[in-house]
């Protein structure tokens, strides 16, 4: 039994339909993912704000960090309370940008960034002169994460612990 003209152009007509939902749907998809990646983006980058301008609108916490930059762990109370705060809010957004990494939801130049960055803290790149400033951020880091750690999931842990444990990295 043939299938009749009519028939074909039916199923022909079906098969543009299907192919073009498909197609449709895909491009919807991809920009779906891509306002997720800008809100992504845009939320790490009003994190970075928050934490910038608590430091710089926060006196208390300024002298908190220059009287302690050299030994942190010799701190008053309130000193470490408002040091261990801001720490935990750059660990935290570390945390966020690394999970979103993982989640493959950020941009990887915000990720690397992030690298670049914790590894600067750290004391971790080869390239870059070793201040005294960027010295004692380094101690603070390593006091400020000993004392945080037990606070972020697993998979971040090893990321920092990896970047404190990690010979000198070469920016390029």
């Amino acid at each position: 039994m043939a299938d009749s003209p009519e028939k074909r152009i039916i199923e022909a007509v079906g098969f543009i339909g299907v192919v073009g939902s498909l197609i449709f749907v895909g491009l919807e998809v991809r920009q779906n993912s891509i306002s997720i990646r800008a809100a992504t983006n845009a939320a790490v980058a009003e994190t970075y704000v928050a934490v910038n301008l608590a430091m710089a609108s926060s006196p208390e916490l300024s002298k908190a960090m220059a009287r302690n930059a050299v030994n942190p762990e010799g701190a008053s109370v309130e000193d470490k309370v408002q040091i261990l705060s801001i720490w935990r809010a750059l660990f935290h957004t570390w945390s966020n940008v690394h999970r979103q990494h993982i989640n493959g939801t950020i941009d990887p130049a915000i990720y690397q960034s992030v690298v670049q960055e914790a590894s600067v803290y750290a004391g971790k790149l080869a390239n870059l002169e070793m201040s005294q400033e960027l010295e004692q951020r380094a101690q603070a880091m390593r006091w400020a994460w000993a004392n945080e750690r037990f606070l972020f999931n697993p998979d971040f842990q090893v990321f920092v612990d990896g970047i404190l444990a990690t010979e000198k990295l070469t920016v390029q």
